[in-house]
């Protein structure tokens, strides 16, 4: 079970999954709607006359249907096509083809009557009339309605919508979170090499690259220049060691896509990041622009950390209090004491490990730990 598990992750896309997910809720939404308004009588349009058991098969197979045409378009063309064009092209374009899917669904439904009823309508009649005007126009608008709020959804921040939308954090409230400080390395020289215009497209696809972690269950929750701040909900986590795992993952993605760095901008980005552990508060902000923010200790010591991984030569530095998380689980990594120092702006010292990856699988009670 577990490997059949393993390899249905392994070869469906989350991404897919996400999609399909949130346009098969989206239908179920509004077919129960639908549903209610033919029942209540639409003048042009006859009632339905058939039990609630039959209407709820229907309601799964439908929506479970739908859910899985559109959300695979949409996640086709947001994968493919997202960093080639502009958003209100992709938008267009997917609209476009969600119209010719309705036509070729309407088509389908069409010869299906013509082959099950005696006397079926004619082509046009069918066309003209009020109910296939009405289906087209409906699935059409959910479909149009479904896209903008996952493009809104997507600007916001997974997850970040429905708890702005039901006042989640109006006001202030703990959470046990990890933060990672994600930050390019000789961000300075880039930029006067590349010159600023051709530094944004650089920035741009680095960014890209790293919704990879989204595959770690990890949430963006900032871009402040040149620099990500990701974060997970503790207990949340399956395995505390994802956080690892999305920093390595998004390294790998920069490596396997150098050669596209080197013929585009001469230079292959390299980043490092510092992560720690702990309770934070977050709250609902601003009036004119609102967002959730994260506050505390735990978010500014996991940016001093991130400040001094040059200073080490590491690409990433965890807090002690991070490190004896990570610890109890059995990984690949060997977890080094670099240093108790003390970071700016902090009081006291801090101790701090580097995170390298090894062959060797280390049991939660062998990790490597050497003093610098």
């Amino acid at each position: 079970m577990y490997l059949l598990k393993k390899n249905i992750h392994k070869h469906i896309p989350k991404e897919w999954i996400a999609h399909v997910k949130f346009f098969t809720g989206g239908w179920v939404i509004a077919l129960i709607f639908f549903y209610l308004m033919r029942q209540v009588g639409v003048s042009d349009l006859r009632r339905f006359n058939f039990s609630f058991a039959k209407f709820i098969l229907l309601l799964l197979f439908l929506s479970l249907l739908a859910g899985i045409l559109f959300g695979s378009l949409h996640h086709i063309f947001q994968k493919y096509f997202f960093r080639k064009i502009p958003l209100w092209k992709l938008m267009l374009r997917l609209l476009i083809d969600q119209l010719i899917i309705i036509t070729l669904i309407a088509f389908a439904f069409y010869f299906s009557i013509k082959m099950v009823e005696k006397k079926p309508p004619g082509f046009w009649n069918f066309v003209k009339s009020p109910s296939t005007i009405i289906y087209y126009l409906y699935i059409f608008l959910v479909n149009l309605f479904l896209s903008f709020l996952w493009e809104v959804t997507r600007l916001l921040g997974r997850g970040n919508f429905f708890k702005l939308i039901t006042g989640k954090f109006y006001s202030p409230k703990e959470e046990y979170r990890i933060f990672m400080f994600v930050d390019l390395n000789s961000s300075t020289t880039i930029a006067e090499k590349l010159g600023h215009i051709a530094y944004s497209s650089f920035i741009k696809d680095c960014f890209y690259d790293l919704g990879i972690v989204q595959h770690y269950n990890a949430q963006i929750y900032q871009y402040v220049g040149d620099e990500a701040v990701l974060t997970w909900e503790r207990y949340k986590m399956k395995h505390v060691t994802e956080c690892i795992d999305a920093f390595w993952a998004f390294d790998d993605e920069i490596l396997s896509r150098a050669n596209y760095y080197k013929d585009t901008y001469g230079i292959v980005p390299e980043f490092k990041a510092g992560m720690s552990i702990g309770m934070v508060t977050v709250v609902e902000i601003g009036d004119v622009k609102k967002e959730i923010a994260y506050h505390g200790n735990t978010v500014n010591t996991a940016s001093r950390i991130e400040a001094v991984c040059n200073v080490y030569k590491e690409k990433i530095l965890i807090s002690k209090k991070l490190y004896d998380e990570l610890i109890k689980e059995k990984s690949s990594y060997v977890y080094t004491k670099i240093a108790e120092t003390q970071l700016r702006g902090k009081q006291g010292t801090t101790e701090i490990y580097s995170v390298r990856r090894s062959k060797v699988v280390s049991e939660p009670s062998s990790a490597i730990i050497a003093s610098a």
